[in-house]
């Protein structure tokens, strides 16, 4: 059975906030969740950034804004690729070790700009626990299209049909892999 859990869809659909939901619904239920989460930096004018931070210790970082003017481009955005290595080593680690389900949100071109993110992402995969987290949708190679076809991820797409029902689905698929992980 999939252990993976992956939302998909186009950009503003809700998909941070499904898995967001989702991890908030399973802290309730008593599971330790940890990992990373991408939020939007914006000011006045709009979206200008974003940071990466660690789940469990709160420490962050800005992991690309419009007005860098070095590092890798994803779109109109400079990636501060040693800002995302030095959050992601410490987060995924301890997520993978600690935690019962991993988040992460997302699993986009901006991250992947960082082997340690890649690698990181690609080890918690691999381990018996859930990750739950997004991936961004129009991607289809390199790692993103190796992360959604692999067999033990499972794909739900969120629209404004399904936005409602994704963090109950997520949270039953979740406590369902933690729950034959135990047998």
């Amino acid at each position: 059975m999939p252990h993976n859990l992956l939302v998909t869809g186009e950009p503003g659909v809700g998909k941070s906030t499904a898995v967001d939901e989702a991890a908030s619904r399973l802290r309730e239920h008593g599971y330790e969740v940890g990992g990373l989460v991408s939020p939007e930096m914006r000011d006045a004018e709009g979206r200008i950034g974003f940071r990466i931070v660690d789940l469990a210790t709160g420490q962050d970082a800005v992991m690309a804004h419009v007005d860098r003017e070095e590092g890798p481009s994803v779109g109109k955005y400079r990636v501060d690729v040693a800002a995302v290595d030095r959050i992601t080593e410490q987060a995924l680690t301890a997520a993978r070790e600690e935690a019962d389900v991993v988040l992460v949100d997302e699993i986009a071109p901006m991250e992947v700009e960082s082997e340690l993110f890649v690698a990181g992402v690609r080890a918690c995969l691999d381990v018996g626990q859930p990750l739950v987290g997004t991936v961004h949708q129009r991607s289809s190679r390199g790692f993103l299209g190796e992360v959604k076809d692999r067999d033990d991820v499972t794909l739900l797409e969120v629209t404004e049909a399904t936005r409602e029902a994704i963090p109950t689905q997520l949270v039953q698929r979740a406590v369902e892999a933690l729950e034959d992980a135990e047998l």
